[in-house]
């Protein structure tokens, strides 16, 4: 923690050079920097099957600096951000479930690092990002499966699972290329490093290895969505990726590369009025067929303001099934029942219930778990 509070403070500091700059080049009465930040805390715990039964908290605190140069009065389209995050507590999936979808999406041990830290630069219709980058902010993720609270539902178990990716919590650097022909399609494409340096061996995420020799991923999509101004919430996502694995083989038969293909749905079934209530749907399938878990599919469906006239609370169900190979036996699937309130503009409360059938992160044979987690979180 303390070293999450050095980096706090090192964020203040940028942040009031920043404004004071600001205020001697910003016309506007918009800041051109902004700092802002979260809490989540999960209270989890393995009610039945499993590893072991037993309960633990683990918890992640996020904060961001973004400078955005045209209010500063400098250049138009340009943005800094610095994200930096610490992770602690209990590790659940790894300890207490033997799941290897990981029911916490903020799961990741006790760490204090550097998350991002890029800059976008928008022209047109086109935006360029270069820098320490989540993969997940801009591909593979889905609007409605944000609410739920297993890692799947964010990023497909092919991705997460299979390669070296930049997602959470350790990122590596990239460039981005998005592209937006019309108010309906949008086409994104990725160079990232391929091999993120564990914490291990980089426990702040400071050291970064740019050597394109060592592995490459690359990551395309095309989004269809609603055009500008329509009121819907359509989206279709396609996407490819091809990763070149971090070490060369030491045998014949293992692999040097590998590609998988993924798509993703969010749909708005019934909107009852601005407050945004109504029923909701989403699905993401993938396909990695060079892997063990060689395909995975996910869908869920929530409503949005069952008992809040305003649309503060959301009820939804969902499921996440990573499929594996013949030769490795048995699917591990998730189902998830959660509830999620919006207190007031910065706070929320989630309880929320998983059931895991056929735990696969282990090579031991685990009975089914039932878990019970409890969220609150904070965002100011």
């Amino acid at each position: 923690m303390k070293q999450f509070f050095n980096i706090g403070l090192m964020t203040l500091a940028l942040l009031v050079a920043g404004q004071t700059f600001a205020e001697t080049k910003n016309d506007s009465e918009e800041p051109a920097v902004s700092l802002y930040g979260s809490l989540k805390g999960d209270f989890v715990a393995n009610l039945k099957g499993g590893l072991e039964t037993g309960s633990t908290y683990l918890g992640l605190a996020d904060l961001f600096l973004e400078f955005d140069t045209h209010k500063a009065g400098l250049w138009k389209g340009g943005t800094f951000l610095i994200h930096g995050a610490n992770t602690h507590g209990g590790e659940p999936s790894a300890n207490l479930i033997g799941d290897f979808q990981v029911v916490s999406n903020i799961e990741a041990g006790d760490h204090t690092f550097l998350y991002e830290l890029w800059y976008a630069h928008t022209f047109g219709n086109f935006q360029t990002i270069i820098g320490l980058q989540d993969l997940n902010a801009e591909f593979a993720n889905s609007e409605f499966g944000g609410l739920f609270i297993n890692s799947s539902f964010g990023i497909h178990s092919i991705i997460a699972d299979n390669i070296a990716a930049p997602i959470f919590p350790l990122t590596s650097p990239g460039i981005t290329i998005c592209w937006e022909p019309s108010d309906r399609l949008n086409l994104k494409t990725a160079v990232y490093k391929g091999c993120p340096i564990d914490f291990d061996d980089n426990p702040n995420n400071l050291k970064w290895n740019l050597n394109h020799q060592d592995a490459l991923l690359w990551v395309s999509e095309a989004n269809l969505h609603c055009g500008n101004g329509e009121e819907c919430l359509q989206t279709i996502k396609a996407g490819f990726f091809y990763h070149q694995h971090c070490d060369q083989p030491e045998i014949s038969d293992e692999l040097e590369s590998d590609y998988g293909f993924y798509l993703v749905g969010d749909h708005r079934i019934s909107t009852q009025n601005e407050s945004g209530k109504g029923l909701s749907v989403f699905y993401q399938l993938g396909v990695s067929p060079r892997n063990d878990n060689v395909a995975y599919i996910g869908s869920g469906i929530h409503y949005t303001g069952l008992f809040s006239s305003k649309g503060n609370d959301n009820l939804g169900l969902a499921m996440a099934r990573g499929i594996m190979s013949d030769e490795d036996g048995r699917d591990e699937t998730t189902l998830e029942l959660t509830y999620k309130l919006q207190l007031n503009n910065h706070i929320y409360f989630q309880p929320d219930l998983q059931y895991v059938i056929h735990p696969r992160g282990t090579d031991l044979a685990v009975n089914n778990a039932m878990v019970g987690l409890i969220r609150f979180g904070l965002d100011f």
